[in-house]
């Protein structure tokens, strides 16, 4: 595991049979397991409806499963920070109960690192790095977004997927983001786009995904890339997904078992159609973008 650091103070903690001590604060935090829960006391409202909606999720994870959309994702994340080509090691920020983009990368010989708010998350995610025998390069911890107990720049790459729009204020988190990239390292983000450039079809439907799941928010370009620029993020490139075919893609899978399959042509040739549209803004319910950490930091 990289270098676990006291979230709130940043200094370097001791562990113990049962607990890891910050040397610097005093702040004591508790091992589940071999599993470092490192969250101080006194969760935000906010935070506690979060971890309880995906503590409830997360705990019906029985088995390491890597599906097409999940298998999707990590060849767009993976190309884009380079993440098998020098860019360990590697962060994933809400990762999940799955565990699959730390675990993936671990097979390909990466050391990466999954950190979520949900303990059930966390534990679900290492018990599968375990049994697919990658436990000596995938490491996992539950923090908070906004408090990373991670050393400065020991990152070479991080994404961040379906995070900042559950958070209360999403700047901490891209600072936190920021400072533990070293200078050069690239970041992914992938946020729900703003509602004036969805389908309006979608606006109910999506809306009450927002007050179902608590997001709190929906970006633009404009406004994730003004959002990372304040804490030393230089944008690289953005792209749009989960357009109308990815629609007809869900249907597809739900009426149709095969196309779940990993070798589905329909799934990815349906798959593909988005990607090419990947530039086109109207009609994308989902908003990616990839930045690269600078030299100096204003943030």
């Amino acid at each position: 595991m990289a270098e676990l650091v006291c979230p709130r103070c940043k200094h370097e903690l001791a562990r113990g049979a049962r607990s890891l001590t910050c040397a610097q604060c005093g702040a004591a935090y508790a091992l589940v397991g071999d599993v470092p829960v490192l969250v101080h006391e006194g969760l935000s409202e906010q935070e506690e409806h979060q971890r309880r909606y995906f503590d409830s999720e997360f705990s019906g994870y029985a088995e390491y499963a890597l599906e097409n959309w999940r298998q999707s994702f990590i060849e767009r994340i993976f190309e884009s920070l380079d993440v098998l080509d020098g860019g360990g090691p590697y962060l994933d920020v809400g990762v999940g109960g799955s565990g699959v983009t730390v675990i993936e990368a671990a097979k390909r010989g990466v050391h990466a690192v999954g950190c979520d708010l949900s303990v059930e998350g966390i534990l679900s995610a290492d018990r599968f790095a375990r049994g697919e025998g990658v436990e000596d390069t995938a490491s996992f911890v539950v923090c908070s977004a906004d408090e990373l107990p991670f050393a400065d720049g020991a990152f070479g790459s991080a994404s961040a997927v379906a995070v900042l729009e559950h958070l209360d204020d999403d700047r901490p988190a891209v600072g936190e983001l920021a400072r533990v990239l070293r200078p050069g390292g690239l970041l992914w983000l992938t946020v729900p786009h703003a509602f004036r450039y969805m389908p309006p079809p979608a606006w109910p439907f999506y809306w009450l995904h927002d007050r179902r799941i608590g997001h709190k928010r929906h970006y633009d370009d404009a406004r994730l890339v003004d959002l990372c620029a304040a804490a030393g993020l230089e944008h690289v490139r953005t792209s749009y997904s989960a357009h109308a075919v990815k629609i007809a893609q869900l249907i597809g899978t739900m009426l149709f078992p095969a196309m779940r399959d990993p070798r589905s042509r329909a799934w990815w040739r349906l798959e593909r159609l988005d990607r090419r549209a990947e530039q086109r803004r109207y009609g994308a319910l989902q908003i990616s973008a990839v930045f690269r950490r600078t030299e100096a930091r204003t943030g």
